[in-house]
């Protein structure tokens, strides 16, 4: 008698679906095949196409060993087929798309709820009605209040009626969040800062808001009507790993970032973005520490790109290609005037005293370029020089990008040269221009220097600078002087030091190929530290205790070799 006619025993097929724990398995030829959780439908349709598609099974042995019908397994293959896994995953009944509610109501809502300051579900309603001719119902109405942060979503069982648009501008915090700026300025039309990113279908709207603004509300005039959205929706506790940033719109409205490049760099827009766009993400860019353009990759592109106005910001290959448009544009020099110029106009920068000085700023790319001496490595590496050059208060305003094969001494006279013609575009007088106080570190020590800033480097001419600086080779003869001869004492102040007391006197001495030249030496610190200062200026146009003072706060004590 053969196995299978034995009574009551039925031959299992080829494929079984078991269940067992919470899990439910596929064993095909006793072999374990596939697993899921059970109740997971999606999975369950992934089995029985994966086996029909392996060819483990025809349709009706799927169906027999899963227990549905085998119009049911065409069914998931032919979804399969046509949408992948999405066709497989089961959806709510019901449209798919909000395609009632389209762009065009949404923003007729919003103008009503924002510019017309309606309030109230029913009454916006009646509005669209009658001043659109739009018939909306008040669910719709109330989810794109809710989509904008305009009101709470309200718990399921409330009624329409108790939902009313949020207050944008509330001042819950006691203003504790506002940034105050001093000198503020009345900006008219649309924000400097943020025009890349307000929608030009509402630029009368934002005006017609403004003017509703009152108090601490006025600090949300410096927002786009697209940031006082997100920005409501963040106080309602949405995240955004680049929240801070919106902390510099105000400062772009007031400042003039954008306006300067927009002015110089002849670029409307570059691979669908515009140029404000790609500036302020290269502002953030910093602003957030990226260290490079290819550590931008790991920016969070979403939430980035809200602080420029875009669903997504640039990526990294389109900011390396923008930049390389813009060098070759060849206006970099022009660019940095312009800024400087904006620093000195606006009072960012103060006009009277410069520190210049160079720094090394390694390259670690692969083009062939020369090579410089790292000053903290002490290594010779590749690299260009930045020469810098900040105001009394440290504030920097002008600096040059220069291979590594020039110095110091070359650039000091071309940094001055181009301070006054950007102070005499500012409005600054003759007189206040060539007055001008320069410092510089042992690395300008040369006769042939001071001797073109007092203008004699071809017989008798105009001074062009009044230079401070360190002298050098003076070791013997400091150390030679009585502790009498430093008779008169001056306190230097410091930003964040205490006070200093510093010993000084005041004499001539004679450099070789310059001449006779005014020193003033000092004696400072416990273990009194001696060190001469040089200077052309005549002590009516400058007294010995300024020496001492603006020379210590940005050059140290200094050494005399």
């Amino acid at each position: 008698m053969k196995a299978n006619e034995f009574p009551g025993w039925e031959k299992s097929g080829r494929i079984r679906v078991v269940e067992s724990g919470g899990i439910s398995k596929v064993i095909v030829n006793a072999q374990d095949y596939m697993q899921w959780e059970s109740g997971d439908e999606a999975a369950r349709r992934m089995a029985i196409v994966q086996l029909y598609a392996c060819g483990l099974g025809r349709q009706a042995d799927l169906a027999r060993a899963f227990g549905v019908h085998v119009n049911s397994v065409q069914r998931h293959i032919a979804d399969f087929t046509g949408h992948g896994m999405q066709g497989l995953i089961s959806r709510p009944a019901g449209p798919k798309a909000r395609w009632k509610v389209t762009a065009r109501v949404r923003a007729k809502i919003l103008v009503t709820v924002l510019i017309e300051k309606i309030d109230g579900l029913e009454a916006i309603q009646k509005r669209l009605k009658e001043g659109w001719h739009e018939e909306v119902s008040l669910p719709s109405i109330s989810q794109v209040l809710v989509e904008n942060g305009l009101c709470e979503e309200q718990p399921s069982g409330n009624t329409y009626d108790e939902v009313t648009p949020g207050e944008l501008f509330s001042n819950e915090h006691g203003g504790q969040l506002s940034l105050v700026f001093d000198g503020e300025r009345q900006i008219h039309g649309r924000s400097v800062g943020c025009e890349a990113i307000k929608d030009d279908d509402f630029a009368h709207a934002d005006q017609a808001s403004e003017n509703h603004l009152t108090g601490d509300a006025r600090m949300m005039r410096d927002y786009s009507q697209r940031q006082r959205v997100y920005l409501d929706i963040l106080e309602q506790g949405d995240y955004n790993a680049y929240a801070g940033g919106f902390l510099f719109a105000p400062l772009l409205s007031r400042g003039f970032y954008l306006s300067a490049l927009r002015d110089v760099v002849n670029i409307r827009t570059y691979n669908g973005y515009s140029l404000e766009e790609l500036c302020l993400t290269l502002f953030y860019f910093d602003i957030f520490g990226f260290q490079s353009l290819e550590d931008f990759k790991r920016v969070y592109a979403e939430e980035f790109g809200l602080l420029i106005g875009r669903t997504k910001s640039p990526s990294h290959f389109t900011l390396r290609r923008f930049l390389h448009a813009v060098r070759q544009l060849g206006k970099s020099e022009e660019l940095i005037d312009k800024f400087a110029l904006g620093y000195l106009s606006r009072g960012a920068a103060t006009w009277g005293v410069m520190y210049i000085d160079g720094h090394f700023l390694p390259y670690y790319g692969t083009e062939l370029i020369s090579k410089g001496w790292h000053g903290v490595r002490k290594i010779p590496l590749k690299g260009s020089y930045n020469f810098l050059a900040v105001d009394e208060r440290f504030k920097p305003w002008l600096f040059l990008i220069r291979s590594s094969a020039e110095d110091l001494l070359q650039k000091i006279p071309e940094l001055i040269d181009k301070a006054k013609e950007i102070g005499m575009k500012a409005g600054l007088s003759r007189e206040r221009v060539d007055n001008l106080i320069v410092l510089f570190d042992r690395e300008g020590y040369s006769a042939e220097l001071y001797r073109y800033l007092d203008g004699k480097e071809k017989g008798a001419g105009p001074r062009r600078a009044i230079f401070i600086s360190w002298a050098k080779h003076v070791d013997k003869w400091i150390e030679q002087l009585s502790e009498e001869r430093f008779d008169k004492t001056v306190s230097v102040t410091y930003e964040i030091k205490k006070p200093e007391e510093v010993k000084y006197f005041e004499t001539k001495r004679t450099m070789n190929k310059y001449g006779e030249i005014r020193a003033v030496v000092i004696q400072s610190g416990g273990e009194k530290q001696r060190a001469v200062i040089y200077t052309n200026g005549t002590a009516a146009e400058i007294g010995a205790e300024r020496i001492r003072a603006i020379n210590v706060r940005t050059l140290g004590r200094g050494k005399s070799d």
